[in-house]
């Protein structure tokens, strides 16, 4: 199993159509609003990296509002 923390710039006035967008996605664990340096955090997982990647690049950065995101990818977790 692979997870990822995804931090979420979004443009103005979209955040709860990007939410509900997020959480229609399988893999999409958690999605919350934030405020500081990202507007969204999203927990990820799949099977595998290049699962997250293309899910990243394939499905989320396709939402409308979306302007930037930044992935990080967790190496160990419990």
């Amino acid at each position: 199993m692979a997870r990822a923390y995804l931090k979420i710039l979004i443009e103005s006035n979209s955040e709860d159509t990007i939410l509900d967008e997020l959480m229609k996605i399988p893999e999409v664990k958690l999605a919350d609003l934030t405020m500081g340096e990202q507007d969204v955090i999203a927990v990820l997982e799949a099977d595998s990296f290049d699962d997250i990647v293309q899910i990243v690049l394939g499905q989320v950065r396709r939402i409308p509002g979306i302007a930037r995101t930044i992935t990080n990818l967790s190496i160990s977790y419990k």
